[in-house]
């Protein structure tokens, strides 16, 4: 029996016992754990039997080391539980069998990865490959989270409800796996811890893309990169130098494993006292950091951070983690190689004058590249100037809404909302504007309200412009990215000079990046321009709401004036197919309809024309 075969009985026979109440379970509970047993011990017998008859039994072991290291663990934990704790051996053999469950799903990975390799040694586009697996998970998902056991306290009594919930579902789903944080039930309320764990799991693996986890679990069982991979890589992380996509996604997975583990050991004390046990504090706490560092904006609280903006954790960690995942892996692993070539000549110098020799002089050392440049430079201007904006913006004026509060004896004062930015002091004020100047582009955090009476005009008008720009490429963020929008702003700069080159950082930059700036940017505009026509036609809201809710599916942000909780049946699916166009990007959608490339063998005669 295949490895994929036995990994995905196994997920079912889970789903199955696990997804399910007692009263409600299609399949009785002994069936299942048979179903499991039987898997579980299935593929230990394999795993042996491929070490053994191997015929380099220490390099089989070595290939299939994770896989023997938790039948080993699962072991010991199965002897501790008899020896110790003199559990019975059925109860012993329960807890082994759902210890191995990890493994089963590290197979499911590995032949999901197996299925992508099949499919990119085919003539598949690379882009549509990518397609494809994002739609692979989301329905997935969307299963997953059908299940009884992910939601709580809703009712599908009636066909109507069922096709509802399914539908709020699949958003929620597409919502996570495209990063978006669009919610149409309440994540913290509504679901369960294991429909919480199945949105975790669809954001990262949202975040870094289907690829990106696909090459993880390929270098893990030895499989080298076909050409065709390499290209898919290349088209997610946005890097230009093929031969070093492993060493990329190796310094993908590590990267983001140490930066989620130590925002989320920052964040476990900022929970409050009614989040009593350690596992579930360590849970908010991983939930979070993972939302954050991949720019999805899910939070367990209804009112996203707001209820938390108090501490400093929300300035200190989160907003750190925003940052750092929408700088992009090419800009980290840069970054990376900067700091350590100089962390070592420094340590080498020091080393060489305790010694008391000469310092040697010094060789070649890698260099901060003009995509790191751009993308820094650009990202440090779209966090200040839009938060001195908003500071400006919800500075209290004459036509700030005010409230009526009663202060005895029939005595109404009209005084500023001090939940709403425009009501906080100085300091409060300028700390929320920090904030969402930082999460607006991409997070989708909030720390104050934003719907059309909370902000002005103006503050919503920006962060519309701000989610339309979103990160940098090969992040997780979403929107146009902040490289487009500065290589056309530089086009523009030259034009304005008179100059036919366009130029940055003594680099001259090449006319087809700057053909394909303007196509994604051109492309998003469209798109962004169809929902909010489409949207106005179905959905009952204002147009500024309209306007706001569209740039932000587009965009990958899943920030809402308010308008997400009041969408139609139709309204669902307009978002869900624009959170999906905006995640995967309108140009490589295009790329993944439009085929293959089909050079021109012709030239046509050039011919001016009048502009402006």
């Amino acid at each position: 029996m295949s490895v994929g075969v036995l990994a995905v009985l196994a997920l079912v026979s889970l789903a199955l016992e696990y997804g399910f109440d007692d009263h409600n379970r299609p399949l009785p509970v002994w069936l299942l754990e048979t179903v499991q047993a039987v898997t579980v011990v299935t593929f230990v017998l394999g795993q042996l039997a491929e070490i053994v008859t191997a015929a380099h039994p220490l390099a089989a072991l070595k290939s299939a080391g994770i896989n023997v290291a938790i039948i080993v663990v699962g072991l010991v934990l199965l002897l501790v539980q008899y020896e110790v704790i003199h559990q019975p051996v059925r109860t012993v053999g329960t807890i082994y069998i759902v210890t191995l469950q990890v493994l089963i799903l590290v197979r499911l990975g590995i032949g999901l990865v197996q299925f992508n390799i099949a499919l990119s040694q085919t003539r598949l586009h690379p882009a549509r490959l990518m397609v494809l697996s994002f739609l692979f998970v989301i329905l997935v998902g969307t299963l997953l989270l059908v299940l009884p056991r992910a939601t709580q306290g809703i009712y599908t009594d009636t066909t109507a409800q069922t096709a509802r919930h399914l539908l709020k579902c699949l958003f929620t789903a597409t919502s996570a796996a495209c990063v978006t944080g669009l919610t149409v039930y309440d994540t913290g309320k509504d679901f369960t811890l294991f429909g919480q764990a199945v949105i975790l799991a669809l954001i990262q693996l949202g975040g870094l893309g289907i690829m990106v986890f696909g090459t993880i679990f390929g270098l893990m069982i030895g499989k080298q990169l076909s050409l065709r991979q390499s290209l898919v890589m290349q088209d997610t992380l946005s890097h230009e130098t093929i031969g070093h996509i492993r060493r990329t996604v190796k310094f993908v997975c590590f990267s983001t494993l140490l930066i989620e583990a130590v925002g989320a050991a920052a964040l476990y004390p900022m929970w409050p006292a009614d989040i009593d046990t350690v596992g579930l504090r360590v849970f908010y706490s991983v939930f979070h950091a993972v939302s954050a560092f991949c720019n999805a904006g899910f939070a367990l609280s209804v009112d996203s951070l707001i209820p938390h903006r108090g501490a400093w954790q929300i300035y200190g960690v989160i907003m750190p983690l925003i940052v750092l995942g929408g700088l992009g892996f090419p800009v980290l692993e840069n970054l990376s190689q900067v700091g350590w070539a100089r962390l070592r000549r420094w340590a080498r110098v020091a080393w060489d004058r305790r010694a008391g020799r000469g310092v040697a002089p010094a060789g070649r050392s890698p260099t901060v590249n003009l995509h790191a440049k751009l993308v820094l430079s650009a990202t440090a201007v779209l966090i200040i100037v839009p938060a001195v904006l908003f500071w400006i913006f919800e500075t209290p004026t004459r036509f700030t809404p005010r409230l009526k509060v009663n202060m005895g004896d029939q005595v109404e004062v009209e005084g500023l909302n001090p939940d709403w930015m425009s009501g906080m002091s100085a300091g409060e004020r300028a700390l929320a504007a920090l904030f969402q100047s930082v999460t607006t582009r991409t997070a989708g955090f909030n720390t104050v309200p934003i719907h059309e009476e909370a902000v002005s005009s103006a503050t919503h008008f920006l962060m519309c412009m701000l989610m339309f720009v979103g990160g940098a490429p090969g992040s997780t963020a979403g929107g146009v990215k902040t490289i487009s929008m500065t290589i056309l702003l530089l086009g523009v700069v030259a034009t304005l000079r008179g100059r036919e080159r366009i130029e940055a950082f003594s680099r001259t930059l090449a006319l087809a990046t700057v053909r394909r700036a303007a196509a994604v940017i051109i492309v998003m505009w469209v798109a962004v321009s169809g929902f909010v026509l489409i949207l106005s036609y179905t959905e009952p809201g204002s147009l500024r709401e309209i306007l706001f809710e569209a740039v932000s599916a587009c965009g990958t942000v899943g920030l809402t004036a308010g308008l997400t909780s009041r969408l139609t049946d139709l309204g669902q699916a307009i978002i869900i197919l624009a959170m999906f166009v905006g995640r995967l990007g309108p140009l490589t959608l295009l790329i993944a309809l439009a085929g293959r490339d089909h050079a021109a063998k012709y030239e046509y005669a050039e011919e001016a024309v009048i502009i402006g």
